[in-house]
């Protein structure tokens, strides 16, 4: 009897251990899937992480079709980009109302307006250079970084602001001539979550994406 109650515990024991295992194994596939092939870029310096995100522009810019140009500058937003800082800053206190599902779902709509964004914008190769002017302190674990863009016809000023997190730098907002991505973001997306919740904010962004896609087309 003593025998046959080990075995049954032994037994409730595989099966947790097992149960356990899957439960494990889908949350890793889980992070996969969010994080796609993004290498690790601990003890980078923030002027490494812009000029690599400036090459991967650069590098679309050449790529021809506006869907060469997106699975190019896809994965340097995933690496290089802190969509979890934008996603909570831009919508505000609301960002803490939305369930788990809601916010997973929000971070993956904004990185496809991020990415969209600067495929559609970058899409030709017209002998544009990006260069790095200086690195200065924001704050605690953020950065902002100084650049230029020089084109044939002006002079773009880009200061990225960047936040260190896990010892890897991303990139949570892009101020462009004094404007800042994030700010605008924030003042849309809060207005509109008040009248018409995570829905109206969702419309938006999908428009948004749409029409990156269909000025390829002018």
């Amino acid at each position: 009897m003593q025998f046959l109650d080990l075995t049954l515990k032994s037994l409730n024991l595989l099966k947790k251990i097992k149960q356990f295992s899957v439960v494990a194994s889908l949350v890793l596939a889980s992070l996969w899937v969010t994080l796609g092939n993004a290498p690790c870029y601990a003890d980078t310096a923030p002027s490494d992480v812009v000029t690599a995100f400036h090459q991967a522009l650069t590098t679309a810019m050449k790529s021809g079709s506006y869907q060469n140009r997106l699975s190019v500058v896809e994965p340097a937003v995933t690496s290089h980009f802190q969509i979890h800082t934008i996603a909570r800053i831009s919508l505000g206190r609301h960002w803490r109302s939305l369930n788990a599902e809601d916010q997973a779902g929000f971070l993956l709509l904004l990185k496809d307006l991020v990415t969209s964004t600067y495929a559609s914008r970058f899409k030709e190769d017209s002998g544009q250079v990006f260069s790095i002017r200086a690195t200065e302190p924001i704050a605690t674990n953020r950065k902002r970084v100084k650049s230029i863009l020089e084109t044939s016809t002006e002079i773009v000023t880009l200061d990225y602001q960047l936040q260190q997190e896990d010892g890897i730098w991303r990139i949570y907002d892009i101020v462009a001539n004094g404007v800042s991505d994030l700010s605008l973001k924030r003042s849309n997306y809060s207005a509109m979550f008040k009248k018409g919740g995570l829905e109206s904010v969702r419309q938006d962004i999908l428009s948004s994406i749409a029409a990156n896609a269909l000025a390829q087309e002018e």
